[in-house]
């Protein structure tokens, strides 16, 4: 498999303030590109063993990723120094300063990889399974990492499951090597700051702390029932604790000094004459994650037709539990709570011949966002929200079906960012759903 993903940037109503009267308003900032190419075979393979019910599943299989990371150069009014530098002037484009020749390069990482899976049933009530995989990468080294799980059937409709498991997240190409700038409003001051995220390898970076990436690391502890019934209701309920170290974060913001700039220019880092702050990749800090998820389904026939209802309900919680992040109770705040910890879905769908008839309510709890202003610390409290969707279905015939529907029918907005109007934002671009009202479609749905 190979995949490709390209994003440009461009900016209008803008200038270089430094390039004076000669600024352009549009630039062409740059681009940012992301492939990905994937070598993988997998077998199954069942292999009779003395003593079990059933033969034993093996599957196995290897393979070789290629990831690649571009950045390509804006246009050079979007990066340049412009002569009213040396009296004070911004240089770059202002609010989103352009890729330039010492950002841009190309990246990339290769990993080579192997499994094992095995599945065993050991009675008619109990199977088991157990897992390893193996993975190297050229910018980091190795990882091993294995799973073990387990079901029993304590009737035929109700089972018990656990499972526990190691994972990681490797960093990427981009992490590992890319520069960047970035400006802001502060909504305090309404002054202009700018700061520049280095690589882990930067000199400078590495003098005032920095460190090669790491992957983070994992371990996730499961166990649950499911069950059903003779009248049409089926579910399960599942409790999870997930134990991440060295998660990727930036690192907290350094004030550029004189000394700091000068050393900046020195390495022909684009824009650091402009740094009030950088920054850099690091593996920052320790997460645990508990939760629970709740599901049920109900099918029966209603009338003529066919009623399904299924409801979803999700408890999750974050707590840093060590690392730079915990020492600052701003970003700590900030990363527990950005995300809703309530989180529930409900539908009910209706289907008599040809025509399917969907509502579904979607719910999210309370969460907490930041300003992002130079110094962190502005927070605003978001109220929880539901949305309500309908849609319907027709099926022409078994190759083709047309769907009418709503999202978010009633068009529910969210609170207003009170914070970032500054911006020009008048929600808030961390939202864990989206901020659009109202959105209605027709699709066709075809298969051959």
């Amino acid at each position: 498999s190979y995949g490709r993903n390209q994003t440009g940037f461009f900016l209008e109503n803008s200038i270089n303030a430094s390039l004076g009267p000669n600024s352009p308003t549009s630039f062409d900032l740059g681009k940012l590109i992301q492939s990905e190419f994937n070598l993988n075979a997998d077998a199954v393979y069942r292999l009779a063993v003395p003593g079990l019910t059933q033969p034993l599943n093996l599957a196995f299989g290897a393979e070789r990723r290629v990831e690649t990371y571009q950045i390509k150069t804006g246009d050079p009014a979007s990066y340049a120094v412009g002569p009213g530098a040396a009296v004070g002037l911004a240089p770059n484009s202002n609010g989103f300063p352009g890729f330039n020749p010492q950002q841009a390069g190309k990246w990339d990482q290769t990993s080579t990889a192997a499994y094992v899976d095995a599945d065993a049933t050991l009675t008619e009530a109990w199977s088991a399974q157990i897992a390893a995989r193996y993975e190297d990468f050229s910018e980091f080294g190795d990882t091993f990492n294995g799973k073990v799980a387990t079901r029993y059937a304590l009737t035929p409709d109700l089972a018990f499951r656990a499972s526990y498991s190691t994972g990681f997240r490797a960093p990427t190409p981009g992490q590992l090597n890319s520069t960047s700038t970035s400006q802001g409003l502060d909504t305090n001051t309404l002054l202009l700051f700018t700061s520049g995220r280095l690589s882990p390898t930067n000199p400078v970076a590495t003098f005032l702390g920095a460190k090669p990436l790491k992957p983070e690391e994992s371990k996730t502890l499961s166990g649950g029932f499911t069950w059903r019934t003779d009248l049409g209701l089926s579910g399960s309920i599942d409790a999870y604790q997930i134990d991440v170290e060295k998660r990727f974060s930036t690192s907290a913001t350094v004030t550029v000094t004189p000394a700091i700039r000068a050393q900046l220019v020195a390495l022909g880092v684009s824009g650091a004459s402009a740094f009030t702050s950088i920054n850099w990749f690091t593996n920052d800090f320790d997460t645990r994650t508990k939760g629970v998820d709740v599901v049920g389904a109900y099918t029966r026939q209603v009338g003529p037709g066919r009623l399904d209802l299924t409801a979803a309900y999700n408890y999750n919680e974050t707590t840093v539990t060590k690392g730079a992040l915990s020492a600052s109770a701003t970003q700590r705040r900030l990363f527990q709570e950005s995300r809703p910890k309530h989180n529930a879905t409900a539908s009910a769908t209706y289907a008599l011949g040809a025509f399917e008839l969907m509502g579904r309510a979607r719910y999210y709890g309370a969460w907490t966002d930041s300003t992002g202003n130079a110094t962190g610390d502005i927070f605003q409290n978001f109220s929880p929200i539901t949305f309500v969707d309908l849609a319907v279905t027709y099926k022409v015939n078994d190759h083709a079906a047309v769907r009418v529907g709503a999202e978010n029918v009633f068009d529910t907005y969210p609170d207003e960012a009170k914070f970032q109007a500054s911006r020009g934002l008048i929600y808030s671009r961390n939202a864990p759903y989206d901020s659009y009202g109202g959105q209605y479609y027709v699709r066709v749905d075809t298969t051959f």
